[in-house]
């Protein structure tokens, strides 16, 4: 699709207009678009049907706005424009109000010309679009449940009600027998048994339900609406399953303490043994102590479920067997899981709830509990002859299995549920259609039984509106080029929206895909692919490039590139406006979704083209909103500036910050003090050495999978805590990645030690 690119420059009422000459701004713009006008508001109705109008005379399919804050409006012009066939990428938005007209004391010719150069830079990106078709989502196989959960079940029922073909897989398809073993993952819900067991009944004799009994996951291929799933039997005879969905319905296991909380199994029991004990023998005579020991697992979070499940089963032992004696023990940092009429039952059945001090671990001693009382903080003992405590929680077994071969497991994290992007809803893929049960987070059986409801409905939805054509797959998705990758699995491991799996592809190998209806489009994995195989669909490296080679030809001598996130660097110099603060006109501010997803090739593109300094500013290390992009950019700048040591250029050209939306004060410190620095060190040189180095530099960031393949190799993990700029690299790693860069470094002629000195010390001088 030839580029036919339109401008609308917007006059803001008196935000832009007076400040910003824009009659020579439109002029400058003329030769560079295929259209260009100025509007008084574009975001207003008579403003958005003279874009429109204008699209269609002029045959436009690229607009760029040139205005007010993209973060706010980008979606309205979007959904607004979609009907024109202009979809989501090929509408970009420049900030003059808020990067130009009011943050700085000079002329609007000046202004305009600061104008120029953003628009152009954004003309130049859109020209490097290759625009992909807005594609509809087939989803035409049955839906397989996996993993053995009790969350199946409510699943399958939803699924089968709006005539969805469902396949279930199953440990045993006797609905007494998934009944007698609920406990073992669910404890003291006994109450809800008979309505469960009734709903269990009515979804295994549903015509739309295959069983398959006895039978696990063994390998997944490919994406929504096309898995291939291997399923081995009992036997080992494997059978393949073609799927449109898959829901893993897991449950979390429960396993006792060490023997530090005195476990033994017989008079020191978990929560599930207790039960069982119960269902075998009876109900047990003499003291019952119930201990919520979560705290001293380390596992607060978990205290309020295993309170509640004491709870449920202490009532129910009480108002079975009234001589019993019941004392429920916790620590005074849990607050009572009770509602007012669960207090009076408590009260009528003579529960005790007794805290203790949380400075004190409680003892376990033969037939006594020695504990800290927060009344007097004097040792207090209670006797007992049962002692109950809180199971540990994990997921183990084949639960782990399960979710390791359908790529849910990072390696540390002990539940399924991790630290995930925090991105706009729409950009959020379909996990919550995906993972149901105590495996995904500890709950109860109640939460479980909505897990797996709100995924079998959200299926059920997925797959009719795939029915009626009306289901989208996404467009700033990654994709792979299969026949770039070389099966790596570093974008796998880097990948935090689970969105990257292994792909199967002619001629063997296992190359990996993406799942665009999971992907969120973060763009940090396309940005550590050593062999770039991995490309951000409209918002892609090239493009990348191709805006900030544009912007680094047009600079001054003096000025500076900024690639600021929407999350922190972006929203904090929109705020500087908002706030009426002014800084250096010389930094030029490019948005990008999330700095992480910034290819280092794109970093030493702007050197190469001729800007003297490039600045990213981000989130706060510890609040990024794609997890860890930050720390990836820290890596990549590392790279760059290790390179300049290397051929003799002023490492503090380059720079990592980060910002936040409330503190405008300090961008505006980050901005002036970056320029100023700049300043003072002037241009690089434009001699032919010069060029032979950065062209060098530019090369290696981009095609050597060597240099590419160790810096993806230290960017973190999800599973990983450390912002990588808050420690320490490991030194051997770093003189070995040196010696990488020395032996892999293309030296021009007289390429090391120029006529600049390698920056040492801080980063502003």
């Amino acid at each position: 699709m030839n580029a036919r690119i339109g401008v609308f420059i917007c006059k803001c009422g008196d935000n832009i207009e007076p400040l910003i000459d824009l009659d020579s701004l439109k002029d400058s713009i003329k030769g560079y678009a295929a259209f260009c006008d100025i509007l008084t508001q574009p975001c207003l109705t008579p403003g958005m049907e003279d874009i429109m109008s204008a699209i269609s005379q002029h045959n436009l399919n690229r607009i760029i706005l040139a205005g007010c804050d993209g973060r706010i409006m980008l979606k309205k012009f979007e959904t607004a424009l979609a009907p024109t066939d202009i979809l989501k990428g090929q509408v970009d938005m420049v900030n003059l109000r808020g990067h130009v007209a009011a943050v700085c004391d000079t002329t609007p010719e000046q202004k305009a010309k600061k104008s120029e150069k953003l628009i152009k830079a954004a003309i130049a990106e859109m020209e490097a679009l290759t625009p992909t078709q807005q594609e509809r989502a087939k989803l035409e196989g049955p839906v397989v449940i996996v993993g053995n959960g009790i969350g199946a079940f409510p699943a399958a029922q939803k699924l089968v009600r709006a005539g969805v073909e469902c396949v279930l897989s199953l440990d045993s398809c006797d609905p007494k027998e998934i009944i007698d073993k609920m406990h073992l993952s669910y404890p003291g819900e006994r109450r809800h048994y008979e309505r469960v067991q009734q709903m269990i009944e009515n979804v295994l004799s549903h015509e739309h339900l295959t069983i398959m009994e006895k039978s696990r996951l063994k390998e997944l291929i490919g994406v929504t609406g096309d898995y291939t799933l291997l399923m081995e039997d009992s036997n080992g005879m494997e059978t393949s399953i073609r799927a449109s969905m898959i829901i893993a319905a897991l449950d979390a296991q429960l396993f006792p303490p060490g023997p530090e909380f005195g476990y033994d199994g017989q008079t020191v029991l978990t929560q599930p043994e207790m039960e069982t004990r119960i269902n075998q023998k009876g109900i047990p005579k003499g003291d019952l102590v119930f201990w919520v020991s979560d705290y001293e697992y380390d596992t607060p979070d978990f205290a309020g479920l295993s309170a509640q499940t004491a709870w449920s089963m202490a009532r129910h032992i009480k108002e079975t067997s009234p001589s019993t004696r019941i004392i429920l023990f916790y620590n005074q940092m849990m607050a009572l899981p009770l509602s007012a009429s669960e207090k009076s039952i408590s009260r009528r059945l003579g529960i005790s709830w007794v805290p203790y001090d949380k400075a004190v671990k409680p003892t376990v001693q033969d037939g006594y509990i020695t504990f800290c009382h927060l009344k007097d903080h004097v040792e207090h003992e209670i006797s007992w002859d049962f002692l109950v405590i809180s199971p540990r929680r994990a997921l183990r077994g084949q639960a782990q299995t399960t979710a390791r071969t359908l790529g849910l497991v990072h390696k540390q994290a002990p539940f399924l549920t991790g630290h995930h992007a925090r991105v706009r809803p729409e950009m959020i893929g379909r996990e919550e259609t995906y993972i149901v049960g105590s495996a995904r987070y500890p709950c109860d059986l109640q939460e479980t039984l909505n897990q797996g409801r709100k995924a079998g409905n959200k299926n059920a939805e997925m797959i009719e509106k795939s029915k009626k054509s009306q289901l989208f797959i996404p467009r700033n998705v990654c994709v792979v080029d299969p026949e770039k990758c070389v099966g790596c699995g570093q974008c796998q491991e880097l990948c935090d929206c689970g969105g990257i799996g292994v792909g199967e592809y002619p001629g063997g190998g296992l190359p990996r895909m993406v799942d665009p209806m999971v992907c969120t489009g973060g763009g940090t994995c396309a940005a550590a692919c050593p062999y770039n195989a991995l490309v951000l669909q409209n918002n892609s490296t090239d493009q990348r490039e191709a805006r900030i080679a544009a912007l680094s030809r047009l600079l001054e001598p003096c000025e500076v590139v900024s690639l600021a996130c929407v999350w922190g660097g972006l929203p904090a110099a929109d705020h500087a406006y908002r706030k009426k603060l002014t800084y250096d006109p010389g930094i030029h501010i490019l948005g990008v979704p999330c700095v992480g997803q910034i290819d280092p090739s794109v970093m030493a593109r702007a050197f190469l083209e001729g800007a003297p300094g490039l600045i990213l500013i981000g989130c706060d290390p510890e609040e990024c909103h794609h997890s860890f992009g930050v720390d990836h950019t820290w890596n990549r700048v590392n790279l760059i500036k290790k390179l300049f040591s290397l051929c003799g250029f002023d490492r503090r050209r380059i720079a990592l910050a980060h910002a936040d939306l409330n503190k405008p004060e300090e961008f505006v410190k980050t901005a002036n003090a970056f320029t100023s620095l700049i300043k003072s060190l002037g241009p690089i040189e434009k001699t032919q050495a010069n060029q032979d180095k950065l062209n060098a530099i530019y090369k290696l960031c981009k095609h050597n999978s060597r240099i590419r393949t160790l810096l993806s190799v230290a960017l973190r993990r999800p599973e990983e805590k450390t912002y990588r700029g808050d420690q320490k690299h490991a030194l051997a790693f770093d003189k070995d990645f040196n010696q990488a860069l020395e032996e892999e470094y293309d030296y021009p002629e007289s390429a090391l030690f120029g006529p600049e000195k390698p920056g040492k010390g801080v980063l502003y001088a």
